[in-house]
């Protein structure tokens, strides 16, 4: 037997590949010149027992590589490489009968951050690697190397981060884990929290209107989380967290394999018992380091437990199937210093997750059929001073999906149905004008959905997709049409085009919860509950050899236009309004990327951004509160050549925000600022060593709790959030992993 070396490419020609796997064929060529199966042929990734082999149709399917360079084998006895194609995305071998063998090598480096000039969608693929660059502890913390997402303090009391993405808040934006959604209904407020950074092996972020096959919510962008499987994890990892404010956070991941099963245990505990209150009570930038502090604890004492386990079946070439298994609660409390102690936060959520994969691959690999399920519970209690929430919800899901092709590859369809089912119990009281008690709502949504994507020649890429889902609650079908092109003038550059709309079912209590840390009267005035808006975009990609070293330029400019919208009107002091768009709201956000390998070893990542969001208030048209117009981002990763040593440095520009007018504040513009985070990384043998600096230059919001010293007067309010409340963190941690090969 001889092998064949097929080294690929894995700098750019990697984006070309589907998240999780790398499919093509195997074909020989015979006598005459013409191409057959070659059945049996195997596909392996070189010093890994990573492999597969070749079907009827002389297809295979394998998974990434989890190192770079990466060494991808075809062997078949009497058979050497004749050509290799990519076609239709698909990495094609050509094979000849031959004696003598010849070795193909091509070298690769490993990107950290995947930007694509194949794949139709404008999506960034967040690896791993960039996420241990800062070391995240959760979901809301992975994007602060990453300029496409925006992330920010909620509020002043509950330490919870947000995201914004386009210029909008992300609400709008469909988050899921491996395709089903994830972040909906109560887990709106704290849900990014609850998704632990180590867990996290890839991240894929789609700018724009996104694909039918993933629900109908999709306005601004798609965030699809995949955990770590047995292809891609170790054995057994074991990560510890500590920083200087007395976080403790420890993670475990568990991998087993045995008789066509696979299973991944994730486990997650952390713990904050210490009350912090560094901010001053007075607008002096001395006040930011007023040891005495404002009587406000700066983060709440926080419990997390969190366990998930995947169970997958791989015993069988036409069957898959998964059970995934989540369970998680926590308790935060926070608010005023116990020897205070009037105004109180405090939080309990309890969550229960099962997620089902089954799918059935036909004789011809590229025609199958699958269904998803996903059932949660979801017990929430809030509470902000008197603002008192308990919700609970229940959810079903089910989702089917079959694909297929017209004639050929080039012409390939998917037809599918969902059904959703939720059932919310709600109550709130506090400075509500109208109090509603145990509140009650079914919402169901019944949906058809169809996708067409054509290829043409490799330089031409169209993809339109159709859904239509009734809703019980307002006895209406909702469509959302949607259509994204793609064409290469060459193999380094592409230019996409995209127009669709969506629409989101908006549960305004919970998606706000950050709004609810002050004494605002709160009036809601909406007759509607839905959001709809059309979302376009460009977006225009370049891979090149700068002075022959690697860089990527990517530009995008992106305009949502609501048709119908839930206002959030904080304008008004004393009150907090809500009420359905009467007039325009529309979010134009344009981007520029650009990363090079400066010196060996050496990458640097930069980005900047305009935002231009503006929104018809009741009192006239205004720029969008809280939205930064324009963001920047320097990422600097430098490695030496054994690879274990590496350093990180990341700065951000946030730029001006318009503030909501307030008789306690001097101004209704935010100041411009910088912040910078660093750190270290040194890997000997299976264990990593990291130490880190998060705020390097101190930088937190000035009085971000306004009149602190009177939590219960009607001037309260620390929802008015544009910067850190969180000075300068040291963090240090430890990364252990164990593999029995």
């Amino acid at each position: 037997m001889q092998k064949i070396i097929f080294l690929i490419c894995l700098s750019f020609a990697i984006m070309q590949i589907r998240a999780q796997n790398i499919e093509g064929k195997v074909l020989k060529i015979n006598s005459k010149n013409k191409t057959l199966p070659l059945i049996g042929a195997n596909v392996f990734w070189e010093n890994t027992n990573v492999g597969t082999i070749t079907d009827n149709q002389g297809r295979y399917s394998i998974q990434e590589p989890t190192n770079f360079p990466a060494t991808l084998n075809v062997s078949y006895i009497g058979y050497s490489l004749k050509d290799k194609k990519i076609v239709n995305n698909e990495y094609i071998f050509y094979m000849e009968s031959s004696i003598d063998l010849e070795e193909v090598n091509i070298k690769g480096k490993k990107q950290t951050t995947i930007f694509s000039t194949v794949k139709p969608l404008n999506v960034q693929t967040i690896t791993a690697d960039e996420i241990l660059k800062a070391a995240c502890c959760n979901l809301s913390e992975c994007f602060e190397t990453n300029a496409a997402v925006d992330v920010s303090y909620a509020d002043a009391i509950s330490g919870i981060k947000t995201i914004k993405m386009l210029g909008l808040n992300g609400k709008y934006v469909q988050i899921s884990n491996e395709s089903v959604p994830l972040i909906d209904g109560l887990l709106n407020s704290y849900g990014l929290s609850y998704v632990p950074g180590s867990w996290i092996e890839s991240i894929q972020v789609t700018k724009g209107i996104g694909s039918v096959l993933n629900g109908y919510s999709s306005m601004t962008g798609q965030i699809n989380i995949n955990y770590f499987n047995n292809t891609n994890s170790d054995d057994l990892f074991f990560n510890t967290y500590f920083n200087s404010e007395g976080k403790l956070e420890n993670n475990l991941l568990l991998s087993t394999k045995t008789r066509g099963w696979e299973n991944n245990l994730f486990t997650h505990i952390s713990f904050l018992n210490r009350e912090i209150d560094h901010h001053g009570s007075s607008h002096s930038n001395e006040s930011n380091n007023n040891e005495h502090g404002d009587g406000f604890l700066d983060v709440p004492k926080t419990k997390q437990f969190n366990i998930m386990n995947r169970l997958k079946y791989t015993g069988n070439d036409k069957i898959r199937g998964s059970l995934l298994i989540k369970k998680l609660w926590e308790e935060r409390v926070g608010g005023q210093k116990e020897d205070l102690g009037d105004y109180v936060l405090n939080t309990i959520n309890d969550f229960s997750e099962f997620i089902t994969k089954t799918g059935y691959i036909f004789n011809d690999i590229d025609k199958s059929i699958g269904i998803q399920t996903n059932w949660k519970l979801h017990d929430q209690i809030i509470q902000f001073g008197r603002n008192k929430y308990e919700g609970l919800q229940e959810k079903a899901y089910i989702n089917l999906m079959l694909k297929t092709y017209v004639t050929n590859l080039n012409h390939k369809v998917v037809l599918g149905s969902s059904y959703e089912a939720n059932r919310f119990t709600e109550s709130f009281s506090g400075n509500i004008a109208n109090p509603f008690f145990d509140e009650k709502r079914i919402d169901l949504l019944s949906g058809i959905f169809a996708e067409y994507n054509y290829n043409y020649k490799e330089t031409l890429n169209i993809i339109t997709g159709f859904r239509a889902d009734y809703y019980n609650q307002q006895e209406k079908i909702y469509y959302s049409p949607r259509l994204h092109l793609k064409y290469n003038p060459n193999e380094k550059s592409a230019f996409r085009f995209s127009i669709g709309k969506g629409f989101r079912i908006s549960n305004i209590i919970i998606e706000n919860m950050n709004f609810l840390a002050n004494n605002r009267e709160i009036n809601i005035n909406t007759k509607s509950n839905i959001e709809s808006a059309i979302n376009i975009g460009l977006n225009y990609s370049y891979c090149l050899y700068l002075f022959e070293r690697e860089a990527t330029f990517n530009f995008d400019i992106y305009n949502t236009q609501f048709e119908k919208q839930v206002i959030v009107d904080v304008e008004n002091e004393g009150e907090l309004n809500f009420y359905n768009l009467d007039g325009k709201s529309y979010s134009t956000s344009a981007q520029i990327d650009f990363s090079y390998e400066l010196f060996d070893n050496l990458d640097v990542k930069t980005a900047f951004k305009i935002n231009r969001s503006l929104t018809k208030y009741s009192d006239g048209m205004k720029q969008t509160a809280l939205t930064p117009i324009s963001r920047g981002l320097i990422n600097l990763a430098y490695k030496n050549n054994k690879e274990n040593w590496k350093f990180d440095f990341t700065c951000n520009y946030i730029g001006e925000s318009r503030i909501p007018q307030h008789s306690k504040l001097a101004t209704n513009k935010s100041e411009w600022f910088t912040l910078f985070n660093t750190q270290i990384t040194n890997s000997q043998n299976n264990f990593d060593i990291y130490i880190g600096v998060e705020n390097l230059s101190n930088y937190i919001q000035e009085n971000p709790i306004i009149d602190s010293e009177n939590p219960n007067s009607d001037n309260f309010d620390a929802s008015l959030i544009y910067a850190p409340v969180m000075g300068r963190l040291f963090y240090a941690g430890l990364r252990y992993k164990f593999n029995r090969d």
